[in-house]
């Protein structure tokens, strides 16, 4: 037997530790099972839990778990990690790396999904779609003043970040009408040319152009907090901001107070700073915001093809193969715990 191969009695082992449905990961169980593998799920309340659950795993199935350093010193048995999705923040690669353990996403998951739900984003706070709803729901039919409703039409959407997703909501932008413009200083200018979007020298200059703002950033130590208070005052006061990419990048008091004092005209929110944001938030209390639960990656189609091509993943790699169906961003550097091919 290869040196780290699995022992045949014993089932390669895959834990999900943010959940207590199994029923949600039936895709992935159907393809895994078959194979000779197992998929377990049960919710960790603390690092310490989440440890105990993975102690006998070969791979963990990630949602937003942080999985770092301390937690890989406490699973010697730990193979791979598979993130849901594009986001890689809570995995720490260089530790993985050092540990062995390889490392898969899918960066190309839920592009369309997510772009299509800025734009729903941008649209439900431009055309009042959240208080008009609630007057007519309450009886006020033509309740809710119309004097400030941006067009969009010819106006400017400032894009943060001009990778897949931002790329595919230019394309959206200017299916409107909109003149697009962008901040990315790691895309070359072939890319915008390609594209017809404009770029911006920088983020300063991005909000002070953009008639409406979207950001597609990856959460990282650049990112991290860009949206401050600063931020919000360099933006004009008509400006909406939606964000979909990850809840940090905007500073969640600083974007209230931006709001209350009337310094941008409104938010779209898919992701918070911290999640779940409190049942008294104040931004619950203002009309010209729209909410949703961190959802914008999710249709039937996104959400089968992700979990089956998880499934295809843990298949392939248990039975000593490069997963050929994820994005393996430490492969170059990983020494695995058992021989790939």
């Amino acid at each position: 037997m290869l040196a780290g191969a699995m022992s045949t009695d014993t089932p390669f082992t895959a834990v999900q530790t943010e959940s207590n449905d199994p029923a949600w990961f039936e895709v992935e169980r159907a393809i895994v099972e078959p194979a000779g593998g197992r998929v377990l799920v049960q919710r960790a309340a603390t690092q310490e839990e989440r440890a105990e659950l993975l102690r006998d795993a070969q791979c963990v199935l990630v949602g937003g778990a942080k999985i770092d350093g301390p937690l890989l010193d406490q699973l010697p048995k730990l193979e791979l990690i598979i993130r849901y999705g594009v986001g890689l923040d809570s995995l720490d690669i260089p530790a993985a790396t050092e540990h062995g353990v390889v490392v898969a996403h899918y960066p190309d998951f839920c592009q369309p999904e997510v772009a299509n739900h800025a734009l729903m984003l941008l649209l439900a706070v431009a055309r009042k779609l959240i208080p008009h709803d609630r007057a007519v729901r309450s009886g006020a039919y033509r309740g809710v003043p119309l004097q400030i409703s941006p067009a969009l039409t010819h106006e400017t959407l400032g894009i943060v970040a001009l990778g897949n997703i931002g790329r595919q909501m230019a394309k959206r932008a200017q299916a409107l009408d909109m003149n697009v413009l962008a901040y990315d200083p790691y895309v070359d200018d072939a890319t915008f040319e390609a594209l017809g979007v404009r770029r911006a020298p920088t983020l300063e200059a991005l909000l002070a152009e953009s008639d409406h703002i979207s950001i597609h950033a990856p959460l990282t130590p650049e990112t991290n907090r860009m949206f401050g208070a600063e931020q919000f005052r360099q933006m004009k006061p008509t400006a909406i901001l939606v964000n979909t990419a990850r809840g940090p990048i905007v500073q969640l008091d600083a974007l209230v107070e931006a709001l209350q004092a009337g310094e941008i005209a409104g938010v779209g929110l898919d992701v918070f700073e911290i999640e779940p944001i409190g049942p008294e938030h104040p931004l619950y209390a203002l009309d010209n915001v729209a909410l949703t639960p961190h959802s914008a990656f999710y249709s039937e189609y996104s959400n089968r093809h992700i979990k089956e091509r998880i499934g295809q993943t843990i298949v392939e790699f248990m039975n000593g193969k490069w997963p050929t169906v994820a994005t393996l961003p430490n492969r170059a550097e990983v020494h695995p715990k058992r021989a790939l091919s």
